[in-house]
């Protein structure tokens, strides 16, 4: 049974269209650029598994015969009320504001295309076991661990690090290991826990320009993914580009793309239409549609793979 299925909506002020004629008076207000947050790279420590020691609301969903763990999003909130001085998105959480361009990302909702991506793993992705499966804009990381507890070794994006912090790093220990032997706070069993959660998992947050330079400079001879994972997260075509380059710079030449989308974000102007018309406009993928929503705002999941060469 599914719980917290949230629907995707925007509570920010779309920029419209620019009128040439405004563009081209002396009198237009020119808007300063964008910064975009630098990638950085994070670690598993005692203090998330001190949160998780704590009270937390935890649910649950089975996939198949998988059941995936994950904090609720109230008790994310709550530990980052805690930390307010540490963090400047939680004024934009706390007003239900569900996006602000390279500010906030939405990472603390489960948006409800990532159901669809689980329910299309469960019944497709057969075989996980040793791969290396990446998921950009992972918020809660649910398809990521859903890989993980199927053999994957997991790297998890997201753009604020206060979801790695307070959300993706949570949800991968919840899946690994049993809490309540934490409650004692034995530095052993800590130990253990950290070095048995980090052996499978990595950890970023960050821009995605930023981040594909950052997977550059690895010295490793094939740090590159049997899948990539995203979900909801080709709203905004200024992104679109950036998404695309470091998916396919990182992508193994066998490798897979799932994508899930809405076709179109009304409002915004991003959607599934849009990353395609680029994707072909490159020219190296193949893009195939395994699954498709029509009921209410349409909803679909492409699969990209590398074209021969």
């Amino acid at each position: 049974m599914r719980r917290n299925i949230r629907m995707f909506q925007f509570n920010f002020n779309v920029e419209g269209s620019d009128n040439k004629e405004n563009t081209e008076s002396q009198n237009e207000t020119v808007k300063p650029e964008k910064k975009w947050l630098k990638a950085l790279c994070h670690t598993v420590t005692d203090r998330h598994l001190h949160a998780l020691s704590e009270e937390n609301m935890v649910e649950e969903i089975t996939i198949g015969q998988t059941v995936l763990r994950y904090l609720s999003m109230s008790s994310a909130l709550g530990r980052l009320q805690k930390m307010e001085a540490l963090t400047d998105i939680l004024p934009l959480v706390t007003d239900n504001t569900d996006l602000v361009p390279a500010v906030y990302e939405g990472g603390l909702k489960i948006w409800e295309c990532t159901w669809d991506l689980l329910e299309y793993m469960e019944s497709s992705c057969n075989d996980l076991k040793g791969c290396r499966v990446l998921e950009l804009g992972c918020g809660a990381g649910l398809p990521a661990i859903y890989a993980m507890l199927h053999g994957a070794h997991i790297t998890l994006q997201d753009y604020n690090e206060e979801v790695i912090n307070y959300v993706a790093i949570p949800n991968v220990l919840l899946n690994s290991t049993d809490i309540s032997v934490l409650e004692d706070g034995n530095p052993e069993t800590f130990g253990e826990t950290i070095q048995d959660v980090t052996s499978k998992s990595c950890y970023y947050s960050g821009d995605w320009g930023e981040l594909d330079k950052l997977f550059a400079s690895k010295t490793e001879i094939d740090h590159k993914f049997d899948f990539i994972l995203t979900s909801e997260t080709i709203y905004n075509q200024e992104c679109h580009e950036k998404l695309l380059t470091l998916m396919t710079n990182n992508l193994k030449q066998n490798g897979k793309i799932l994508l899930a989308a809405k076709t179109y974000y009304f409002g915004v102007g991003g959607g599934i239409l849009q990353f395609c018309d680029l994707i072909k406009k490159k020219g190296n993928l193949n893009i195939k549609t395994v699954y498709t929503h029509e009921e209410g705002v349409k909803r679909e999941i492409i699969e990209l793979t590398f074209k021969a060469k």
